[in-house]
């Protein structure tokens, strides 16, 4: 009676065998699904910590441009209004003077069409 048990017992074992490497591999395809997505999300932050770096190393730039050809006297708001009346938008003006887009887009409504332009 042992003997005709253990062809069951064997079947039994690979079925179990069988579901628990089924159930590992759906784990194992999650998982990996999981680890692309946190990946992605990482990139995409690291992207914008480094867009972010290259502005600032251009406004960096920009100022050392400014001081090294003599606009040493020149305010940063000074510079922006003459920028505005060349016609430079907001965000440039904000980005090569270094101020903030608010106080560009402030510059603008004031100088940009005004008679003293």
């Amino acid at each position: 009676m042992t003997g005709a048990f253990f062809p069951y017992l064997m079947v039994a074992l690979w079925l179990v065998l069988a579901v628990a490497i089924v159930y590992l591999f759906g784990r194992l395809q999650r998982l990996e699904s999981k680890r692309d997505s946190l990946t992605s999300l990482y990139l995409d932050q690291q992207q914008q910590q480094i867009s972010a770096l290259q502005r600032d190393v251009a406004r960096l730039q920009s100022k050392f441009d400014h001081q090294a050809t003599g606009d040493v006297g020149l305010s940063p708001y000074n510079q922006a209004i003459e920028m505005i009346r060349q016609g430079l938008t907001a965000s440039e003006v904000a980005s090569r003077c270094g101020i903030s887009r608010s106080e560009a887009e402030l510059i603008v409504s004031l100088y940009r069409n005004s008679p003293t332009s």
